[in-house]
């Protein structure tokens, strides 16, 4: 038996759909000055369609610890399967082996092991804005299960804004990226925890079929515990590709 969240009642989900609306609206007004370094705003490009997935593919990104800007990992990931489904084998240098993402087609995903533990989907959630509508939100409510507790699901909210076309240099080299924003909201498996968030920042290439650099951050809220916790501020940035 699928053991479900006992926080999610009624009023538990009223109150998140009322916060998720005003972030989204609160998402639409944003403003987006401020490029990163190594970035520039250039328009829509000449061609947005994103490169089909094919097996060989891999990308090769650096991970940074933002607290302190040390490189602490690098991770490589690379394409093994298109089909039924889209796998991506994903080995750390620091590590080893880490689970798979897996996309029920290709830039929907069932299985994300970016996160502190890998997670699936009941629903295949955009791996990348559907639309390219600039300073449009758009929510995607589902619910996860952890690898590691397969009988334990969640609420998992997913809030996607495109922000603006850019021109991003990475080591790997220079591309027009579309820059977007994730806010996630979800129901923590630790029942002390009142809210859990996470938000990313990241700059995904068309061309590549792939994002070239990605930021993420998260917070769990714990009142009357002497503070919140504030999980690993990390960036991920493409090394190399083909």
């Amino acid at each position: 038996m699928t053991n479900i969240a006992p926080r999610e009642s009624a009023r538990y989900f009223a109150a998140r759909a009322a916060a998720v609306v005003l972030a989204c609206l609160s998402a639409a007004c944003a403003s987006t000055s401020g490029l990163e370094a190594g970035a520039k705003v250039t328009g829509t490009p000449a061609t947005t369609s994103v490169r089909a997935a094919v097996v060989g593919q891999q990308w090769v990104y650096q991970v940074r610890n933002l607290y302190n800007m040390q490189i602490i990992d690098e991770v490589t990931e690379t394409v093994t399967a298109t089909s039924p489904v889209v796998h991506i084998k994903r080995v750390s240098q620091k590590s080893g082996a880490l689970a798979d993402e897996i996309h029920a087609s290709w830039g929907m995903i069932i299985q994300d092991s970016h996160w502190d533990y890998p997670i699936t989907f009941s629903q295949p959630l955009p791996a990348w804005p559907l639309a390219y509508d600039l300073g449009r939100c758009t929510i995607y409510e589902d619910r996860y299960q952890m690898l590691a507790e397969p009988d334990y699901s969640a609420h998992w909210s997913l809030m996607i804004t495109p922000r603006d076309w850019e021109s991003m240099a990475v080591p790997a080299g220079e591309f027009a990226v579309l820059r977007y924003e994730n806010l996630i909201h979800y129901t923590n498996d630790d029942l002390s925890v009142v809210s859990s968030e996470r938000k990313e920042t990241v700059w995904f290439a068309p061309q590549i079929g792939r994002w070239v650099r990605r930021r993420s951050h998260g917070t769990d809220y714990f009142p009357g515990r002497g503070g919140d916790f504030h999980e690993d501020y990390l960036q991920w940035e493409l090394k190399s590709w083909r």
